[in-house]
């Protein structure tokens, strides 16, 4: 398995930028320090979404942020990025194992404790459990499902946990005491005033 390093996990949504260019506020959120982004723009055609990833790995890689790319194995090879997450839906980890090899990293997301006992099996290098908080963004996944229950999948899991769904600064420190390696956010950093604020925020919240 490859190691699993970040603690910040930034999920795009260009959608979620109170009208601002994706890629300006994600060089902001680079230079603050975040540790990871995940390109989640499902509704861009291939050759916008390539020319996106590869305008976002220009900025991450010189500071050594992991870029990783929701669903699209293809993409991840032709660009030479850091990894691919898949939905609970969508290939399996060990598929993509199979096409990826032994040092891209490979997440998936998770909404029960069976999903993520399924990841574990299959040998996810991350394992994104949520929601844990209410969110706009996650209701259509269910109800959330609070820290006792992540609490008890971070017991369980062999795999870095990261939590999602609800994050805000102030609820780092619960997430971090129940067990989770890290946490991945959307609109608690991209649609802030001061993007590099909202980034050292949540990096002091989890360092306190």
């Amino acid at each position: 398995m490859s190691p699993v390093n970040f603690r910040l996990l930034l999920v795009t949504d260009r959608h979620q930028t109170c009208g601002r260019p994706l890629t300006e506020l994600l060089h902001q959120a680079i230079v603050a320090g975040v540790s990871a982004i995940q390109l989640r723009e499902r509704d861009v055609p291939t050759g916008e979404l390539q020319s996106l990833a590869q305008e976002i790995h220009a900025l991450a890689a010189p500071r050594a942020v992991p870029l990783i790319i929701n669903d699209r194995i293809d993409l991840v090879l032709a660009l030479n990025v850091d990894g691919v997450h898949l939905r609970s839906d969508s290939l399996s980890v060990s598929s993509a194992r199979r096409l990826l090899g032994p040092d891209r990293l490979i997440g998936i997301s998770t909404h029960s404790v069976e999903e993520v006992r399924r990841a574990n099996r299959d040998g996810a290098d991350y394992i994104i459990f949520g929601p844990i908080f209410d969110t706009p963004s996650k209701r259509s996944f269910g109800s959330p499902l609070g820290l006792d229950l992540l609490a008890a999948v971070c017991r369980e899991s062999t795999a870095p946990i990261i939590a999602i769904g609800g994050i805000t600064r102030d609820r780092v420190h619960d997430v971090r005491r129940a067990g989770a390696h890290g946490v991945a956010v959307i609109s608690a950093v991209l649609m802030q005033d001061d993007v590099g604020a909202a980034v050292r925020a949540f990096t002091h919240a989890w360092q306190t």
